[in-house]
Formats: structure tokens, sequence, C-alpha cells
């Protein structure tokens, strides 16, 4: 066997520098090699001189053919294609790990890490069985695990596309582990992706059973054959016990011999595994078993109704899931509070009828905490409309309870009756009324908020606020904040507002208001400016809390809000798991944690929670978060239409107004852009809806006024990463490259220790921006895969891998991620830097790419 092809060299036609071979197999010798250009590590597999001449050569091409279309994180990449006169080699993706073979071996692993692998290589399957290849030898050899847990399927060898013929392997088409191939496959008839499933069945069964589903006991390949075609596999229950129903009856299906009787794709394998992994590892009824047999059996025609039973049994599911046990008794209720009806005068201050609107709105906004089970809603009234339009708008967002204070006040006395209604009906279920005093407020706020709590039933009753008293010059500066904070107004909260706040809670450190505003404000001034310091201060304030006697309920609420844009996942998740043994409704908790998902570039996972929460809850927030993460997928069209109807019901929700324009944006509709986005008042943009703005303007080639507003909106959010990148390139459509050079510079230096400016993920896509443009291709290369591989379907990642590529003549790999871009609709305009345009004259660059960035 020749195995010394390639031999230790300096540098291997002219780019890669060989260390050592990593080993040798049938038709091919493996070699850790370094890219001297990129100055990474890589993998060079070269076919062995012995091997060319047959149909050895003929299947290395043909798996440098099906990796060229593949690019998926748990799937092993490939890089470039090295011939010459004596050899072909692939160079490809270095995996530091071992084989999963080896790492059934080393590790006695828990249940979820092998479900989370299993998870990995339903979904590298997926994208190879999409673009019509099969693997045809999937085995825990051909499995690769990084030291980080991420599978990694490799070895496309013997693969083949659902379109072509088998001659290519006919001559050995039971070659390799006869343990992994299905039935057809050995029988030597026509195979597709059902056969890839029966082989993961054997990698699955061995890897939750410990053993292997077929027992050879000394049998030839051929009657081990015969068995795997016509005898039954080892039930999972003979050699695990304890394996839960549910991956039992999945092991089962992936093992019949009939194709027809498996899962009819990769994806609905995933599917069922992530009900397993999410809803609970423990669940083991004969129903939810069921529901995951059901999941993966055809016919088709059938899939609608098991689907609909499946999503009965998932929300089952989330209460196993989130060990939401002891409350689920009580359903959930979603408590909305009306604006306040206030009728005569208010003697006092210039300001006093205000005040007390406020005053009496914030006691009616905590009911819910005294409540179990119970969340309030943030809900926007229209100005000027009629109750029963208002009551109408609650119903289409699943509020189960309305609350309503009318005041009638003369002087420093007021009588005021408080309603609890019923929005699908309008009526009211209870009521109360009494009289209090103007000039003593702060005993009205108590007094109201324990009255509003008993007009609830005795079983969602908790302990009756407590009363915690200010001076009413005091009082009257956390009343007047609160009107800031309150979304009926337009008066935007302030950073000497937040300094107040700390004042306030110095001395009142008992007042969970005061620490409940301060979180409320903190977030909203966030979202408006980009300030990380803001949360983290806010996390301060709120830690100083947990020293003394107050709500640690409300207090976890807080903290959740602002760890949801935080992006500590760990923190988050904490915090999440605490406040589950609470008792918080589902929908609530199941929307903070899309958004969480969201704001870790996990879209996937964002938008199937967002969609949860809204099935429980179809509130605006809920619409909102599930349309940002179909639009971060690029799935334009389907976050068009939700974004659509969050208008048409909530037209004055502002930030689906901005992410509309988002979506027009990136699809090209410029002037719609445009007109989505100064659909929203001055005083309601935020700075990433001007941001969007001057993209908008950026795209249609108005660089200079581009270039004017991005800088006007750099003095609203400084050090902005984001911003800072769009002066940058529009400085290079203005040719002025020295200037973009300092603004990458700039980027460069903000985020080499500190990366809090705004998210992690964000951070470290800029700079890899940042440094391919400085000519630091190597260190962008290597962030921008780190990115890749953790949010796959991001569109702002995908792009910015594309000009990162691009700008290091990666031009394959930039060529696959502007195809993937064009594919999901992202407008040609997109790619209107210069450097876009060295790709066309490539012979890399496909027909599709040269025609939609080139011509």
């Amino acid at each position: 066997m020749d195995v010394v092809a390639l031999e230790k060299t300096e540098v291997y036609q002219g780019r890669y520098r060989v260390e050592r071979t990593l080993g040798a197999g049938g038709m091919g010798v493996v070699y850790l090699a370094e890219d001297v250009k990129l100055g990474r590590k890589v993998a060079i597999k070269q076919l062995r001189s012995d091997m060319t001449g047959n149909s050895a050569e003929a299947r290395f091409r043909s798996e440098a053919q099906l990796l060229a279309r593949l690019n998926h994180p748990n799937i092993v990449r490939l890089y470039d294609v090295l011939e010459d006169d004596d050899s072909v080699s692939l160079v490809m993706e270095l995996v530091e790990g071992v084989t999963l073979k080896e790492w059934l071996r080393e590790n006695s692993a828990a249940l979820a890490q092998k479900l989370d692998l299993l998870m990995q290589i339903c979904q590298g399957l997926s994208e190879a069985h999409c673009l019509g290849i099969i693997h045809r030898d999937l085995k825990p050899d051909n499995i690769l695990v990084t030291n980080d847990g991420l599978a990694k399927i490799t070895d496309f060898g013997i693969a083949k596309t659902l379109d072509c013929d088998q001659q290519l392997t006919r001559e050995d088409h039971i070659a390799g582990s006869i343990q992994a191939m299905s039935p057809e496959q050995l029988q030597g008839a026509k195979l597709d992706a059902r056969s890839d499933l029966f082989s993961f069945g054997s990698i699955a069964y061995e890897l939750l059973c410990g053993s292997k589903p077929f027992e050879r006991d000394g049998m030839n390949a051929l009657a081990f054959a015969q068995q795997i075609s016509s005898k039954p596999h080892i039930p999972p229950q003979q050699s695990w016990p304890e394996i839960p129903k549910p991956l039992a009856a999945l092991l089962d299906r992936l093992l019949e011999k009939n194709p027809e009787l498996r899962p009819e794709s990769a994806q609905q394998v995933f599917e069922a595994l992530t009900l397993v992994r999410q809803y609970g590892i423990d669940t083991s009824t004969q129903q939810y078993s069921e529901t995951v047999t059901q999941l993966l059996v055809k016919p088709r025609k059938k899939r609608g109704r098991m689907l609909a039973a499946l999503s009965g049994i998932a929300l089952a599911g989330v209460g196993a899931f989130w060990g939401w046990h002891s409350f689920m008794q009580l359903a959930p209720q979603y408590i909305a509070v009306l604006p306040v009806q206030l009728h005569g005068k208010v003697r006092g201050e210039e300001n006093a009828e205000t005040l007390v609107t406020a005053m009496v709105r914030q006691a009616l906004m905590n009911t819910p905490s005294q409540l179990k089970s119970s969340a309030l809603v943030t809900y926007t009234p229209e100005k000027g409309a009629p109750l029963e339009k208002q009551l109408r708008r609650l119903r289409t967002q699943g509020i189960t309870d309305a609350l309503q204070a009318r005041l009638d006040c003369m002087q420093v006395r007021c009588s005021i009756e408080l309603q609890r209604i019923n929005p699908r009906d309008s009526q009211v279920r209870q009521q109360a009324s009494f009289v209090f005093l103007t000039d003593k407020r702060q005993e009205a706020q108590y007094t109201i908020t324990n009255n509003a709590t008993e007009l609830f039933g005795k079983d969602y009753q908790g302990e009756p606020s407590e009363y915690k008293r200010m001076i009413a010059e005091d009082y009257n500066r956390y009343l007047t904040i609160l009107t800031k904070a309150d979304s009926t107004t337009s008066e935007a909260v302030s950073r000497s507002d937040l300094d107040t706040l700390k004042e306030l809670i110095a001395s009142y450190p008992q007042n969970i208001n005061l620490y409940l505003l301060y979180a409320e404000a903190a977030t909203d001034l966030f979202l408006t400016i980009n300030d990380n310091k803001l949360l983290t201060d806010a996390l301060g304030v709120l830690r100083n809390a947990e020293e003394t006697y107050i709500s640690q309920a409300d207090l976890l609420e807080a903290k959740l809000l602002i760890k949801s844009f935080s992006g500590n996942k760990i923190g988050f998740q904490s915090t999440l798991k605490e406040l589950q043994a609470k008792g918080h409704p589902s929908a609530h908790l199941l929307a903070q944690f899309a958004r969480f998902q969201f704001t870790q570039g996990n879209y996937q996972q964002g938008l199937t929670y967002a969609k949860e929460a809204t099935a429980l809850h179809p509130s605006a927030g809920n619409l909102y978060l599930i349309a940002m993460n179909q639009t971060a997928m690029g799935n334009y069209e389907n976050a068009r239409k939700t974004v659509s109807e969050l208008i048409n019901r909530f037209p004055e929700h502002w930030s689906a107004h901005s992410l509309k324009g988002v979506i027009e944006l990136e699809t090209g509709n410029l002037n719609n852009a445009e007109k989505a986005i100064t659909s929203i008042p001055k005083e309601f943009r935020s700075w990433g809806a001007k941001n969007n703005l001057s993209t908008a303007y950026f795209l249609q080639g108005k660089y200079d006024q581009a270039l004017e507003l991005y800088q006007e909106v750099l003095t609203q959010s400084p050090d902005n990463l984001t911003v800072i990148s769009n002066i940058a390139e529009a400085f290079l459509m203005l040719d002025r490259p020295e200037l973009a050079k300092a603004e990458y510079a700039k980027i460069v230096q903000l985020t080499s220790s500190n990366q809090d400016t705004e998210s992690a993920a964000n951070a470290l896509r800029v700079r890899a921006i940042a440094l391919a443009n400085l000519g630091q291709q190597s260190e962008a290369i290597a962030l921008i895969t780190k990115l890749l591989l953790s949010s796959p379907d991001d569109t702002d990642i995908k792009y910015s891998a594309a000009l990162i590529y691009t700008l290091s003549g990666e031009w394959r790999s930039a060529n696959y991620y502007i195809e993937e871009l064009l594919h999901q609709d992202m407008s040609t305009e997109w790619f209107v830097l210069p450097v876009f345009k060295t790709l066309c004259t490539q012979p890399q660059a496909s027909e599709e790419v040269v025609a939609g960035i080139c011509l």
C-alpha cells in the first residue's frame, strides 16, 4: 500500500504544508497540513497512487462533487480540490475529536447528550437528503465528534445522488460495514433516503442501548447480511429495559425491513427526537409514545391530524419538561389593564390628575403579581376607542381578564369603581367600589391593588400587598417616571430618571415597585440607545434587592426581563428555572425563552417557542417574536405575512413597522422599506429603525445621505458596532478607503477586550468583517466559522461570511453563501460593495451568482 504519496514538504502546490499522516484506508491516505495562506489546520485526503485508473478515482471525484454541494455544520466541509498528473486530493475541514465509534468506547454519557448527538446527525443527513444525496455508508466510524460535542458526518466516498445510476459501486455494493446497511442495500435494490435512516437506526440503537441491533455470533458476511435482510432486530427493551417508550418506538420504526414503514425523512426523525429531548425524556405514557410513533408513520394524508395530535401532546409535554406540575390545576390568567377613566377635577399640583391616573393604573398593573398563575399583558389601547372595541382587540390577544377603573373626583375626594371584565363576552365578572383621598395617593395605591386582587377567586389569591410608605415628594417623583415608562405616553425615560430611581431605591429598599420600574425603564432605554451597561447596572440594582424581604417572584420576573436581552445564557436559564417553580403562566415564560433564543442566534428554537407561546396567548408581543425569528432566518414570505397580520391588528406597534422595513430592505423593495420606517413617528424611532432607514438610502445609492444619517444614529447610540461598520461601508462607496479603514480599526479596538457593547455574537460578526477589511483574513475566517457553526440560519452571519470569504479570496465558499442568500430572496442590491465584483471573474463563480451580482 502506498501511504507516502504526499511527503512532508515546505509547501504543497504553493499553499499547503504537510505535517504528518493522520490515517489510511482502503482508498486513500489522510494527512494533517497547514493552509499557509489562511493560517489554519486542514486535513488532506489523497487517493492512493495504486488506486488510480479504476473506479476508486471516479468515486473520489464523485465525493468531491458531492461535498462541494454540502455546507452544513454537521457535515465535514470541503475546502479545495488539488489535482496533478499522478493524484487527486481533497482539502477538508480538520475535525479535532474522535469517531463516534471511539466516543462510544470512551464515554458514558447522559441520555440527553446522546440525544443531542443523534439530533445533530439527523440535521446533517437532512441537508444531504434535501440535495438528493444518499450517504450509503453511515456508521459510527464515519461520524466524527468534536471536543465540543459537535457531530459531523464524513466519508461520502460511496455516496450517490438520487438521479444517477449505481454503476459506480455495483462491483462492491456490500463493501464496508454490513451492520450499517439497509436490507434493500444488501439486496442491491434501488435506494432512497430511507436507506440511510435504517443505518441511522443502527447507530441510534447502539448509542442508546449499548449494543448492536443484530447479533453476528461468528456468522460469515453472507449469512449476516441475510439475517439483517430477513430477521427482526433485537427489541430495544431487551437491550435496555428502562428505555423510554417513545425512543423504543422510534428505533423500531427506523429498523423496519420495509422502507415504506420507516419515517419519511431525517427531518421527521429530528422532530421526534426534539419532542423527546425537549418535552420530557422521562415521559413514558402510552399516549405520548403513540404520538411519537404516529409522527413517523405514513400515509401522508394522516399527517395533518397527527400533527394536530402532536401539538396537543406537546403542550401537555411542556408541563413535564418545564416542571410545571403544582400549578397546572389553575388555568393561566392573562390580565390586561384598560385605560383609567377619570371624570371631574382633582385639586393639587398642576399635574395632579396625571399623577392620580398613573397611580391607579400602576395599582391595577400590580394585581397579577399578587395572584397565582397570572401574568400582566402589556396592552396599548387605541386612543378614543369605545370599550367594546377595546375588548374585541383583547379577545384576539388571548386575554382572559381585563381590569378597568372608573373615577369620579371632586377636589381631593374620588369615588372609584373597579371591574373585572371577561373580554370574550364583555360581561362584568366582579366589581368593587370605594372612596379614596387624592392627597393620600400611596395609601390608595395599595388599597386599589388589594381590592382588585379580591375580584379573583380565592384559589388564585396570594398574600396581600404590603404598604411601603414614601414621603409625598419622592412618591410624586416615582409617579412622574412611571408615566414616562407607560407605553401610552410619548415621553421617553432618560438616564437621569434611572439615577432618580436609584436614589429612591436607596431610600426605600423594601419597595418592590421601585425595582420593577427600574428594570422596565432600563430595558426601554436599552432598546433606544443600545448600551449594554444599562442592563449590567439593572442587574446590579436587582441583586441588591435580594437582601431585602420583598417579593422574590416579582424580583425574578424583573431579572428575567433584563437577562432576556443580555445574552447571559447560564444566568437566564437559572432565573427561568426559579420562576418555573413559582408557577408563572407557561405562555409568559415561553415568550421570554423565545426572546432569549433569538438573542443567542438560535432562531429555529426561538421560532418554535414563540409559536407555542402564541398558541397559548396570541398577543402582539408573541406575534412579533415569531416575525423576528422568521426574518432572521431569511423566511421572508412567512415573516411578511406575520408582520402584516400584526400591523393590521395593532396599527401602532411601531416595532412591527420597523421590522417590515427590514424585510423590505433585504428583499430589495427599497421604497416600501423607506415608507414602512418613515410611517413611525419620529419620537418612536429607535436607533435600529434609524439605522435601517440609513441602509435604505445606502442601497438606493444615496451614500452621502446614508452617511449623514448613520453618523446621527451614532450620536444616539455611541460605540454601536453595527453602525460603525455601516459608516465604514459608506466611506468605501464614496471612495474614501482610508476613512473606512479608520472605522474598521475602531471596531477592532472596541472588541479587542470587551464585547459587551452589543450581543457577543454580533460583536464577533462585526469584528470579523473589520479584520477581513484590514487584511487579517485568517482570524476573520476563524471567527465567522465559529458563528456559522452556532447560527447556521442567521441571515446576517451568512451575508458576513460571503463578504469575508470574498475578501479572503475563498471563492468557492463565497459563491456558496451568496447562492444561499439569493435562494432565500435576498436582493442583489446587497452585493453592491466593490469587493463582491472581484468574484465575477473567478471560475468558481456559478452562473446564478454571476447573473445575480455581476451583470
